[in-house]
């Protein structure tokens, strides 16, 4: 059995399981963990929380840091991409852990959803949100688009179409995330089947073109900054962002025909121990303080009114694709297999 083959056997697993939506990781993310001088307690009134986060990991440091100072709460925090947390939320179901969960997968929150793991409740400006379940169980507390990021030392026209990133110019210079190891990927593939008549010819023009679909976003984005690749597809717009504040030779585009935007979902589980100070942390992430630090990690704000960095393109300018988040969940298994079998 092949590496990549068991990669995507392994996402497949978690799926079937009811845990979908492998994430994306922080950009040079790893799984760590900060600990607190305060034990857990099932009272409920006790001065800690946990809260496991799927990047980027630089925001869930700020938040828990800013929460921290707000409100003495301390805060053990478990980072590390969606795979990794709703791994270890499969294998700690018998002794729960976490009381807060906060993904970079919208239908990642709906699996959990229909698991019955999730605590229903209203944040206090629940109505200023634009992302949340009906259920008021999962809240999108920011959001990525997916985008074409290119080299702009090697790329001085980029394609302003998904159908002109496969033209033969671009042979042998295009990268993808894996499905397989990218949920963000999983979204796009399955956003763009919803939008065009469930037709492969996109993807199957990428393999004819000499498409490289490797990895999570981002060692993708790396290839670019590097200069092995011209530009990476369907990669998270704020990675992009991030990387060209820090100086890199990049550009990002959002085609002008749509794209998946996802909403990040934040959630409390009905297993929490600490049930007040989770919906204590849930309220800090969505107010106004806590959305600067979205802002400032360039990922889209999940609260109305609340504006995006001025170094991005805000909602308003991002034409997004109509998404069927339930189906999407429920095809991802399908989905990473029809992949694997086409592009790899």
């Amino acid at each position: 059995m092949t590496k990549k083959f068991f990669s995507a056997s392994l996402f497949t697993v978690l799926l079937v399981s009811g845990v979908s939506g492998c994430g994306t990781a922080a950009h040079g993310n790893t799984s760590s963990s900060r600990s607190n001088s305060t034990s857990g307690s099932g009272s409920g009134q006790s001065n800690t929380l946990v809260v496991y986060s799927a990047g980027p990991k630089s925001l869930a440091v700020s938040l828990v840091n800013d929460f921290e100072k707000k409100t003495g709460i301390k805060v053990q925090l478990f980072k590390s991409t969606t795979g990794k947390v709703l791994g270890r939320l499969q294998a700690e179901k018998s002794n729960p852990k976490a009381d807060v969960v906060a993904l970079a997968d919208w239908s990642a929150g709906n699996a959990l959803k229909s698991q019955g793991m999730l605590l229903s409740f209203h944040p206090k400006n629940e109505s200023s949100l634009l992302w949340k379940d009906a259920g008021s169980t999962y809240f999108g507390y920011s959001a990525s688009a997916l985008a074409i990021t290119y080299n702009t030392k090697l790329v001085k026209n980029p394609p302003t179409t998904w159908a002109a990133a496969t033209s033969a110019k671009w042979k042998g210079k295009v990268v993808m995330p894996d499905p397989a190891q990218s949920g963000s990927a999983v979204d796009f593939v399955g956003g763009y089947l919803q939008n065009h008549n469930d037709s492969w010819s996109f993807f199957q023009n990428l393999k004819k073109d000499g498409a490289v679909v490797q990895g999570a976003n981002s060692p993708a984005l790396n290839q670019v900054i590097t200069g092995s690749k011209d530009m990476v597809l369907a990669g998270v717009d704020y990675m992009g962002y991030s990387d060209i504040a820090k100086g890199e030779p990049l550009g990002v585009v959002y085609p002008k025909g749509g794209t998946v935007v996802n909403p990040r979902p934040i959630m409390i589980l009905k297993s929490s121990k600490h049930v007040q100070n989770a919906k204590k942390f849930v309220n800090f992430v969505l107010s106004n303080e806590g959305q600067a630090d979205v802002a400032k990690k360039f990922l889209l704000p999940g609260v109305k009114g609340v504006a995006a960095s001025p170094k991005r393109k805000g909602l308003s300018d991002i034409k997004a694709w109509s998404v069927n988040w339930v189906t999407l969940s429920k095809n991802k298994a399908g989905i990473i297999k029809h992949v694997d079998g086409l592009l790899k």
